[in-house]
């Protein structure tokens, strides 16, 4: 990924700008599915070996907190990450655990439409976002 792209999204979020949060958020950004922060070090260490565990954590943690990113427990009840942070749903493997973003405006209007038709009176959808379950063919 490009370091100016990711040195605008560091610093635009209201964070300083560093090494560490570059290689972080880049490693986050190149991950084919939603990694863990232990699978984020994994994926740097070598590379990096003067960032620790409790770095990643901690780096993650504060993306979270400015909105860079955003977090949220998967299946088995591990904290996963993601660098899209708009409403998208997901595809979720069973046997791989892998997890894939999907989008589809289509659907989201559908779901809207159907909700308000509920006449909920009392809760407004501001984001819909929906985990398909099950296997790869």
């Amino acid at each position: 990924m490009n370091s100016e792209i990711v040195k605008n999204k560091i610093t635009d979020s209201g964070l300083k700008f560093t090494h560490q949060r570059w290689v972080i958020y880049a490693a986050l950004e190149e991950a084919e599915s939603h990694p863990t922060a232990d699978q984020v070090f994994e994926q740097i260490r070598e590379a990096n070996p003067s960032i620790s565990l409790g770095t990643v954590y901690k780096t993650l943690d504060s993306f979270v907190q400015a909105g860079l990113i955003q977090k949220f427990m998967d299946q088995n009840g591990v904290m996963r990450f993601d660098s899209i942070v708009d409403a998208h749903s997901h595809f979720y493997c069973k046997e791989s655990h892998e997890i894939k973003d999907y989008r589809n405006e289509e659907l989201e209007k559908i779901i809207r439409n159907f909700i308000a038709a509920q006449n909920i009176n009392d809760f407004e959808v501001e984001e819909v976002s929906i985990v398909f379950k099950g296997r790869k063919k």
